[in-house]
């Protein structure tokens, strides 16, 4: 009885290794732990290639509620999207952050996004390329960028807007809460695998 316990164990523990070497051999480790950055990293496998993405996008934004705003949806296409992650305010100053969600396996991975990623002469380099603009009571005016990440996330990054450059505009919330935002100049990042 116990040799039969110790045997099925010994079996079910040489059948997990043998399927964990397998995963790992064949590349599916580094993309379960890496995601995105799997093939953004490799440059020796992969081939990068920025795709600018046509159109401008726009989110309405609620600075009475803050919270409101999580999740709403700015760019969405079949399985890639952006939405505002946060929407906060310090020192009267109100900033939105984006956060992109893309996809990513074996042969390839894309992200659309307002930062292009790829390789430079120096390594890894992340530039953002969008441009936003807000419109407030009928008077329209560029956001200035607040930030932007490399891929922090294993399936995406994030970029961030200051809403009302200082001296630039008065919100008056009481009046008008809401806020348009229009972001333009997004990127598909894809990454392709190079064939062997």
């Amino acid at each position: 009885m116990k040799n039969s316990r110790l045997q099925k164990f010994s079996l079910g523990v040489v059948i997990l290794l043998g399927i964990l070497f397998f995963v790992w051999a064949s590349g599916w480790w580094s993309v379960w732990i890496n995601g995105i950055s799997h093939a953004a990293n490799n440059t020796e496998d992969f081939y990068h290639h920025p795709v600018p993405i046509d159109g401008e996008y726009t989110v309405e934004i609620d600075l009475s509620d803050l919270d409101s705003n999580e999740g709403k949806v700015l760019y969405r296409d079949e399985d890639r999207h952006i939405f505002i992650s946060k929407v906060t305010i310090n020192d009267s100053v109100y900033e939105v952050t984006f956060r992109s969600f893309g996809t990513y396996g074996l042969n390839n991975a894309m992200l659309v996004s307002g930062i292009e990623h790829g390789q430079s002469m120096n390594g890894y380099k992340s530039e953002l390329q969008a441009e936003a603009h807000a419109e407030y009571k009928g008077v329209s005016y560029d956001l200035d960028p607040s930030g932007s990440t490399g891929l922090i996330h294993r399936d995406g990054d994030e970029f961030s807007f200051y809403l009302n450059p200082s001296g630039e505009i008065d919100l008056d919330l009481n009046e008008e809460p809401i806020i348009e935002v229009t972001v333009s100049n997004l990127v598909a990042n894809l990454w392709v695998k190079i064939p062997q």
